[in-house]
């Protein structure tokens, strides 16, 4: 899943890219421009650094593993830990450009948050699994999972099905809920941002209409 993600990255950083333009260094002191200057700057200057020091960690951990040496839980929160920053600095991005639309091309935007809807989920499903499954002596003493079948041991792959299911889902009930204080402060910061992406995709797709209109 992390390579997976560091794909996903990879590509939503491009559609950043294409989201502000080119105008860094040429936007002025506005908030918008300094908005569009910020997104460049991830884009263009610690996303390319950033990527080439994951893909050659995780080229390492991909070796180490083919080699069956056994390795540090930190080797594998390192990255995830980073992937869950980005996840951060993006969706504060991506909610700042819908509103400089001036400054965006038509429909660049609406494509970059659909790319990031995927990235999203699977980082959610990683946070999810790392919290309430790595190091415990049993899953569901931090959240849990309504989804998950009851006759049935929780395994990795039932957090990033429950991400992605809550995102799916035409149910007015969340498929995940918190147990602990942790828990539910994680849960509802997923469900809120959540909640701010489908509001950003609906105004983009407003935004679009009026201007074909």
């Amino acid at each position: 899943m992390l390579i997976l993600l560091y794909l996903l990255q990879i590509s939503n950083a491009e559609m950043l890219r294409r989201a502000a333009g080119d105008d860094i260094g040429r936007t002025g002191g506005t908030e918008a421009g300094r908005l569009v200057d910020w997104s460049l700057l991830l884009a263009n200057q610690v996303h390319p650094v950033a990527m080439v020091i994951f893909g050659v960690w995780l080229t390492t951990i991909a070796v180490l593993l083919g080699r069956g040496l056994p390795l540090p839980r930190w080797s594998f929160d390192g990255p995830g830990l980073w992937f869950s920053i980005r996840l951060l600095l993006e969706f504060l991005t991506i909610n700042g450009l819908v509103f400089v639309g001036s400054k965006v091309a038509p429909g660049v935007l609406l494509g970059q948050i659909i790319l990031y809807l995927p990235y999203f989920v699977i980082t959610w499903g990683w946070i999810f699994q790392r919290v309430d499954l790595v190091g415990r002596s049993q899953p569901g003493l931090v959240i849990k999972l309504c989804d998950a079948d009851p006759n049935k041991s929780i395994t990795s792959f039932d957090y990033y099905h429950t991400s992605i299911n809550n995102l799916l889902s035409k149910s007015k009930q969340p498929t995940v809920v918190g147990v602990s204080r942790a828990g539910r402060v994680l849960v509802l910061t997923y469900l809120g941002m959540l909640v701010a992406l489908y509001a950003v995709v609906f105004t983009r797709i407003l935004q679009l209409t009026r201007a074909v209109v």
